[in-house]
C-alpha cells in the first residue's frame, strides 16, 4: 500500500477547503515507495524520521525552502499515527489576512465583532483529535503568538469575544522557509513559542542536494501527468533531456520540476521529452576538465575531496556511478560526502 493512498483516504481539511469525508483511513505508514523517493541518503534518513515522529504527539517544526514538500511531510506524520483516523487541518499562515486569522483559527462567538451575526467553530475545533498543520508560522502575527502557544502548552483555547477557554486536543505541526532563531532576534517571533515548535525538528532537503531522486520523481510526475492528459502524445522522457534535469538548478525544488513535466506534457508534440524542449531550464555550466584553482598547493585530502566533487557532477549525482569510476565502495563514497558537510 502506498503512502499516497494512505494520505489519500485521511479526512482532510485544507483552507479555505471545507471537510471531505472520504473512505474510513487504513492505518500504517508505507513509505517505500509512490509518496517519497529514496534514491537519496538524505530522503531515507528524513523517511525514518518520519516513521519515529508519527508514534508520539510531540510538536514537529518541519523546515525546508519553499516547493521542498514540507505538506506532503506533514500528512505522512499525520497519516502514519495514532491520529490517522481524525482530521488533518492545514492552514497557510500567511495566505489569511491577519484581521481574520484569529477568527479563523480560534473561532469566534456572536457579537464579537462587526459582521459576526453567529458563532463560528475555529480550525483549531475542527482538528479536534486529529493534526493541525501550520504552514508559513513565521509569518503568523506576534499578537496570535500567545493564544497559540497556550494550545501547545494546555490545550486551551479561546475564541475571540469569548470569557471561556475551550480544550482542545490536537498535534500541532509547523512548517516554514524562514529562519525563526533570526526572526526571534529581530522581535518578530516569540522565543518561547519557538521552543515549544522546535521539540522535533525536521528538514526537508532541496531538490539540488538530492539529485538521485529527479529521475524517479520525473517519471512518477510523467505518469500522473498523463494520467491527467491522456490526449498527450508524450510517453517518455529522452536520455539527454533527463540528463538535463537532473543538471538543473531547480530553485523552485519538487513543485518546480512537476510544474515543468506538466507543462512537457500539455504542450508536447511528441512522444518523446527531448533536450530541445528543455530550453526553459536553468542549468549551470558544467566545467569538462577537472582543475583546482588555489595559490597555495593543496593538500592530498583537499585534492581527494576537489575531484570526489567533479566525478560526482559529471555523473549528475549518480553515486553508484560515482563510485565505479572512483573505484571504491559506495559506503566510502558516502562517508567522503559526510566529510564534506
Amino acid at each position: 500500500m502506498q503512502l499516497a493512498k494512505v494520505i489519500a483516504d485521511t479526512n482532510v481539511v485544507s483552507y479555505p477547503y471545507r471537510k471531505t469525508s472520504p473512505p474510513p483511513p487504513r492505518r500504517g505508514l508505507d513509505t517505500a515507495n509512490g509518496e517519497f523517493e529514496q534514491e537519496s541518503s538524505a530522503m531515507r534518513q528524513l523517511v525514518e524520521s518520519i516513521a519515529l515522529v508519527a508514534r508520539s504527539d510531540t510538536p514537529v517544526l518541519i523546515l525546508g525552502e519553499s516547493g521542498t514538500g514540507k505538506e506532503r511531510v506533514a500528512r505522512a506524520i499525520h497519516a502514519g499515527g495514532p491520529r490517522a483516523l481524525q482530521p488533518f487541518v492545514a492552514v497557510n499562515t500567511s495566505a489569511i489576512p491577519e484581521q481574520l486569522l484569529e477568527s479563523e483559527l480560534f473561532g469566534h462567538v456572536r457579537g464579537a465583532f462587526t459582521g459576526a451575526t453567529q458563532s463560528r467553530r475555529g480550525l483549531m475545533t475542527e482538528a479536534h483529535g486529529g493534526t493541525m498543520l501550520l504552514d508559513e508560522i513565521g509569518d503568523m502575527p506576534l499578537m496570535l503568538q500567545p493564544k497559540l502557544l497556550r494550545v501547545l502548552q494546555f490545550g486551551e483555547s479561546r475564541p475571540v469575544g469569548s470569557d471561556r477557554m475551550s480544550q482542545v486536543d490536537v498535534r500541532i505541526i509547523a512548517a516554514t522557509h524562514r529562519d525563526l532563531k533570526g526572526l526571534v532576534q529581530e522581535g518578530r517571533f516569540r522565543e518561547d513559542l519557538r521552543f515549544r515548535l522546535n521539540v522535533v525538528p525536521l528538514v526537508v532537503p532541496p531538490l539540488r542536494d538530492r539529485r538521485e531522486d529527479i529521475m524517479p520523481l520525473a517519471l512518477r510526475f510523467l505518469q500522473e501527468a498523463r494520467d491527467r492528459n491522456p490526449e498527450s502524445p508524450v510517453t517518455a522522457i529522452g536520455d539527454e533531456a533527463m540528463s538535463l534535469m537532473v543538471q538543473a538548478t531547480w530553485p523552485g525544488n519538487v513543485r518546480e520540476l512537476e510544474s515543468a513535466i506538466e507543462r512537457l506534457v500539455v504542450l508536447g508534440h511528441d512522444a518523446l521529452i527531448n533536450a530541445a524542449d528543455l530550453a526553459f531550464l536553468q542549468v549551470p555550466p558544467l566545467a569538462e576538465t577537472w582543475t583546482v584553482e588555489r595559490t597555495e598547493p593543496a593538500t592530498l585530502k583537499q585534492m581527494n575531496q576537489a575531484y570526489f566533487q567533479w566525478v560526482l557532477a559529471r555523473t549528475h549525482g549518480d553515486k553508484p556511478r560515482a563510485a565505479k569510476i572512483l573505484d571504491v565502495n559506495l559506503s566510502t563514497l558516502y562517508r567522503w560526502e559526510r566529510a564534506k558537510a
